[in-house]
């Protein structure tokens, strides 16, 4: 299954009063596109900050990204982010992390135009998530105008004249007598048109009117409506399509520098089996338009292309390197090197060539900035503001409606102009899947998204993701506490302890035969997985607490809490080694020679 996600040696750390928290350590996850990734663990673990990280979303400072890489659809989202945050040693105090405000700036504008269409995320708590002074509609409505503005502009551009269907529709309504079933009506016939509904009551009110004129006047109304602001639509669109040319090729510039370390890996049989038989790589040149590649002679001692030992390419070798690109395009690398072209042969490298850089750069982007600059003027008006935006959000509320029948909210036209307070727990987690869903995403993250909710809500909102995920072929990052959940919705599951990865496998495998002893404490501690128990004894548990981050224990963090540990444990770290196909475990009960040697 080809990645979509792959994080490599993600670092997350807190700056606190006593010192450096790293929550997130050297985690490594990879999700494919349709898969549902179940991350577990206990509190504190660190799942949560690895999806914000993931999302761009941490608070920072006291946090920061301290390191690793961040690969989406074959872009590094951390590029151009290293130094957003600068770390000040202090003699007598902890490091202070100080913010550099323009680069942070730059990067969440980057990152904005992957939220929400890229990847969204569903939170925890949605009553901390949604804010309490809007209108739960609008707010989903936000991420359309925001993520998909440009196509609502196609949209209401190419809108025709108001349909058969919709003039019977307002034919029922001037006719019924019935109050509530005319706003039914109207809503319907709002959320099909468009337009207003104070202008569409106003028309029905117009008694003194016979039906057919009404009908007339509505269709003036909605001919004007498009007329009128079809020069702002088409500014926006172009203004949007732009902006979006603009980020892509910056953001692609910066992915293309940082594939140094990637490249090493590729080429490194430890891991990438594919690369056995390659000559060593010497070194790596990352360009703008291409990366080069210096292969040293199996024989040497060293990479320093001085002493002669450097080795002039050849046909052959250019064959195999494009050949391990190719077999390598099913894995994390194939996610990380999706923008390699052609594979060339210079005089003394290998080339990775990128796609041709874009041309006439100097126009674009002075038709950008003045575009820019005319929309803050014109939107800087409060009045001319609302009357030009007002088509966008009514096409917005359309697209919200059609979304919470999706989610299988009952009267979606009521809930549109509801207050989050006025709904109940369940109807607050469906609109946040609403808002999850507005942009289509490609990865949607949902942490903990049942926690919250009783047994009946939390078998409704597992359903509505089962059935969403066939629906539109989305990822799933799924974050949890309930092992049971996991083995309902996951197909891969990952296991956290102290922010560190400790095994990753299959989740069919996982629960037929756990590797890991903190992974096999998890299971244990479920009731109905545990052997039958006596009456009155105790369920088993994991003895101890998660560690403190600030002063993990030495060696495998997990050792004070395990029955197997010895003293190798106690002093080395252990890494996570593959061990049997589509497994990993970082525990040194199993022999390192033959995890690393299992492919």
């Amino acid at each position: 299954m080809e990645p979509i996600l792959v994080v490599r040696g993600l670092k997350t750390e807190f700056s606190t009063s006593h010192g450096i928290l790293r929550a997130v350590d050297e985690v490594d996850l990879e999700i494919g596109k349709g898969e549902v990734l179940g991350l577990v663990g206990e509190s504190g673990c660190g799942k949560t900050v690895t999806a914000l990280s993931i999302m761009y979303l941490l608070q920072q400072p006291p946090g920061r990204i301290a390191g690793g890489e961040i690969w989406f659809r074959g872009l590094n989202l951390l590029a151009g982010s290293e130094d957003d945050i600068r770390v000040v040693p202090r003699t007598n105090a902890p490091p202070k992390f100080l913010p550099s405000d323009p680069l942070l700036k730059k990067h969440r504008a980057r990152m904005n135009r992957v939220r929400g269409r890229g990847m969204s995320m569903i939170f925890q708590e949605p009553m901390s998530s949604l804010n309490p002074v809007l209108r739960v509609g609008y707010q989903v409505a936000e991420v359309l105008m925001f993520q998909r503005r440009q196509e609502i502009c196609d949209r209401l551009l190419s809108r025709q004249d108001l349909t058969d269907q919709d003039l019977d529709l307002f034919r029922q309504a001037v006719a019924t007598g019935d109050a509530s079933e005319r706003e039914r009506l109207v809503a319907d016939f709002c959320v099909r048109t468009g337009l207003r509904p104070d202008k569409v009551h106003a028309l029905i009110d117009a008694s003194g009117l016979p039906v057919e004129e009404r009908v007339a006047r509505v269709q003036r109304f909605a001919g004007r409506r498009r007329q009128g602001v079809g020069w702002w639509l088409r500014f926006l669109k172009r203004l949007d399509a732009m902006e979006e040319t603009h980020y892509t090729r910056e953001w692609e510039r910066l992915s293309r520098l940082s594939l140094g370390q990637p490249a090493v890996d590729l080429f490194d049989p430890a891991r990438n089996p594919r690369a056995k038989g390659l000559p060593p790589l010497a070194t790596v040149s990352p360009r703008p338009d291409a990366l080069r590649l210096y292969f040293r002679s199996a024989g040497g001692s060293g990479s320093d292309r001085r002493r002669g030992e450097l080795l002039m390419p050849s046909e052959d070798l250019r064959a195999r390197v494009e050949a391990l690109l190719r077999e390598s395009a099913s894995g994390p690398f194939g996610a990380i090197f999706a923008i390699v072209k052609s594979v060339a042969l210079e005089k003394d490298a290998i080339e990775l060539r990128f796609r041709d850089p874009a041309t006439d750069l100097f126009r674009t982007e002075t038709e950008l900035w003045s575009r820019r600059l005319l929309y803050r003027i014109v939107t800087s008006i409060p009045v001319v503001r609302s009357v030009l935006d007002r088509p966008i959000e009514e096409e917005a509320r359309r697209h919200v409606v059609e979304l919470f029948r999706r989610v299988r909210i009952s009267e979606p036209t009521k809930v549109y102009d509801a207050y989050p307070h006025e709904l109940s727990g369940g109807m607050q987690q469906r609109v946040m899947i609403a808002m999850a869903l507005a942009g289509e995403p490609a990865l949607m993250i949902a942490d903990e998204p049942t926690t919250a909710l009783d047994v009946t809500t939390q078998a409704q909102i597992l359903g509505l993701l089962k059935d969403l995920r066939k629906r539109i072929d989305s990822a799933i990052l799924y974050i949890t506490h309930d092992l049971a959940v996991i083995a309902e919705l996951s197909d891969r599951v990952a296991v956290m302890y102290a922010g560190k990865i400790v095994e990753d496998a299959p989740v069919a495998d996982l629960f037929a035969n756990p590797l890991h002893p903190y992974t096999q404490g998890l299971l244990q501690s479920i009731s109905t997985e545990s052997p039958k128990l006596e009456p009155g004894a105790p369920l088993p548990t994991i003895p101890g607490v998660v560690p403190d981050l600030l002063t993990p224990p030495p060696g495998c963090r997990f050792h004070p809490r395990c029955a197997f540990a010895f003293d190798r444990c106690r002093i080395e770290e252990p890494k996570l080694l593959s061990h049997g196909p589509n497994r990993r475990v970082a525990c040194h009960l199993y022999a390192e020679e033959v995890a690393s040697g299992a492919t």
